[in-house]
C-alpha cells in the first residue's frame, strides 16, 4: 500500500489564518516524509472548499491575505509527489484555485459546483490567481468558467477537462488514487525538479515581489 498523507478541508472550507495555516503545515508535513507517494485533499458534507473566509478578511482588513493564500498553493506545483483534489462538494473561489493548482482532480458526481465566480460579483482576478487560472485551464474552460461565471457540475467540468474523473463520493478516494498511481513511487527530487519546471512561470510569479492586486479593467471614457 502506498503512504498516503491527508488533509481536510472542514466545514466550508474557507480560509483564514488559522486554517491557511492548517493546510501549509499538511502539506509541510507531506514534504517532510519520504515515504509519502501521494497527498490526498478532500472536504467536508457538501463543500470541497468555499475560498477565502470573507468575514475574517472585512474584519482584518487584511490586504496580503490573498498573495499569502496563492504562495502556499505554490508549494503544490513542485511537491515531490502528486498532489490530487478529491472535489466531494463546492469548490468556489479560492477552492477552485486549489482544484487547478493539483496534479490531478476528480469531482463528486451528484454534488458540487467549481465555480470562478468573479464576474458576478463585479471582481477581477488578482495578479497571481490570474496566472494560475490561465496557465491551467484551456481558453474554453476559462470562457465558460471564468468569462460567465458558470457553476460546473461534475460532468461538465470532465467535459472541459478541469477536472479528471468522476464518481460517486464513496468512490471518489480510490479513483484518485487509480488517477494518480502513474506518477506515485517516482524519485522525490526528480518529480520536484520537472514539476518546477512545468510550472516555473506560475510559481516564479507567485515567489516574486510582485503588487498583487487585481487585474484592472482598460479606461473606456
Amino acid at each position: 500500500m502506498p503512504t498516503i498523507h491527508r488533509h481536510m478541508f472542514e466545514g466550508e472550507g474557507r480560509f483564514n489564518p488559522v486554517t491557511l495555516g492548517q493546510f501549509d503545515d499538511a502539506i509541510s508535513a507531506a514534504i517532510a516524509d519520504d515515504e509519502c507517494e501521494v497527498l490526498l485533499l478532500s472536504g467536508e458534507g457538501k463543500n470541497f472548499s468555499q475560498g477565502l473566509d470573507l468575514e475574517y478578511l472585512m474584519a482584518s482588513e487584511d490586504k496580503q491575505f490573498t498573495e499569502l493564500c496563492m504562495r502556499v498553493l505554490a508549494r503544490l506545483l513542485d511537491a515531490p509527489f502528486p498532489v490530487v483534489s478529491l472535489v466531494t462538494g463546492h469548490a468556489f473561489g479560492l477552492g477552485a484555485m486549489i482544484v487547478l493548482a493539483s496534479d490531478y482532480s476528480v469531482m463528486r458526481s451528484d454534488r458540487g459546483f467549481f465555480c470562478l465566480p468573479e464576474v458576478d460579483l463585479n471582481m477581477t482576478l488578482t495578479v497571481r490567481m490570474n496566472e494560475l487560472v490561465c496557465s491551467k485551464l484551456s481558453p474554453k474552460a476559462i470562457r465558460a468558467s471564468l468569462l460567465t461565471g458558470e457553476r460546473l457540475t461534475a460532468e461538465r467540468a470532465l467535459e472541459l477537462e478541469v477536472v479528471d474523473g468522476v464518481a460517486a463520493l464513496e468512490e471518489l478516494e480510490e479513483l484518485g488514487l487509480a488517477t494518480a498511481a502513474p506518477m506515485m513511487g517516482k524519485n522525490r527530487r526528480s518529480l520536484a525538479g520537472l514539476k518546477r519546471g512545468f510550472n516555473q512561470p506560475i510559481i516564479e510569479l507567485i515567489e516574486s515581489d510582485e503588487n498583487d492586486g487585481p487585474i484592472v479593467a482598460p479606461d473606456f471614457a
